[in-house]
Formats: C-alpha cells, structure tokens, sequence
C-alpha cells in the first residue's frame, strides 16, 4: 500500500479535509490496476484485501470526495444524509432520525446539535405530544441542502468515473445486496419505515 499514490492521494484516517486538494483523477484511481499491490509483503496483501479493510478505505475516499466538493464548505456526507432525510419525512424525534439514518442515538445528537447550532434545522414540540420534540428544516437548511445535492452529485460523479456504466451498476448493486443482508445484526441498523420498528 505504500506505493498508493502517496503523492496526490492525502486522506487522513478520520476522512476529512486534506491539507492539499487531490487531483481528481488521483483520487479516482486511489485503488486502480497500476496499485495491484504486488511489491507489498503477504501479510499486508492479506489484509489490504480484505473486505472489511477495502470498505472503510472506500469511504474513507467517498468523504474525501464529498467535502473536497466546491460549496461542501465542512459539511460532512453524515450531515448531508440527516438533511436528505428531514426534507423527505416529516415529524422526525432524534429517535426516529437515527433510526433511519442507521446512526446511534448519541451520535445523532451530536450531528443534530452542529446543524441547529449551524442555523439549518430546529427543535418543535410536537403538537399531539409536548414532550416529544421533532426536527425540522428551517429556511436556510433548506438552502444548503440545495447546494449540497449539487455537492454530492459531482462527488458521485468522480467516484464512479474509474467504472463503465454497467460496471457502476453492478457496484452499486453489489453494495446494496452487501448493506441490505447484514443491516439488522449491526449496532444502529436502517429501519426506513417505521412499521418495522
């Protein structure tokens, strides 16, 4: 792995910002044929090869992808996502959001807390229950979340550039076949519709 494209590819383990922007077809090619890992020893072979290893990799280079976006101005794609989905659903408490965001509880606080600090959403209670609190996007969340669907329309568009049209398909199906078979046995599973909880 030492030979992957350490010059141009400066992603930091947490997946945020770079200290200096990736060339976009370095970042595309972070994991290409000419990385086929042949000079590294076998014991690192092995891992780099796992699925596990190569998964968080990805998306270590998805976010990278994401917040390097013109107009992501430090928006994480965790943030993003949250904003997508209390634009689509309604009446969402915290419990409600981390269940359909596939966050834990006291991680979704905590994205919760940056976009309400950041202007984009409030807290209301709820009219049939006082005690239950539901977020809500406010005007200039709506306004960024705008922009950031620009944002993550390119970043998609890179990190699918190294594929043929049929293979993007195929990885994104592969992805989902991945997420969807494994998503009830981890610890803050998906749960879309409500009459599944």
């Amino acid at each position: 792995m030492a030979r992957l494209n350490r010059a141009h590819v400066r992603i930091r383990a947490g997946g945020g910002r770079t200290s200096k922007r990736a060339p976009v077809h370095a970042e595309s090619e972070a994991l290409s044929a000419s990385t086929t890992l042949e000079s590294v020893p076998a014991s690192l072979d092995t891992l780099y090869h796992r699925p596990g290893f190569l998964l968080r990799r990805a998306h270590q280079i998805a976010v990278s992808l994401f917040v390097e976006q013109p107009g992501a101005d430090g928006t994480t794609t965790t943030q993003y996502g949250v904003l997508v989905i209390l634009r689509a659903c309604e009446g969402l408490d915290q419990i409600s959001l981390s269940k359909k965001v596939g966050l834990d509880r006291s991680t979704t606080a905590l994205v919760v807390k940056k976009l309400e600090d950041d202007g984009y959403v409030v807290r209301l209670a709820d009219p049939k229950d006082r005690r239950r609190k539901v977020i809500v996007l406010t005007a200039r969340g709506e306004r960024k979340l705008q922009s950031l669907r620009e944002v993550a329309a390119r970043s998609q568009e890179v990190a699918l550039s190294i594929f043929t049209a049929q293979e993007a398909a195929q990885f994104l199906a592969l992805l989902a076949k991945f997420v969807m078979h494994f998503n009830k046995i981890t610890r803050a599973p998906i749960v879309p519709d409500d009459s599944e909880i």
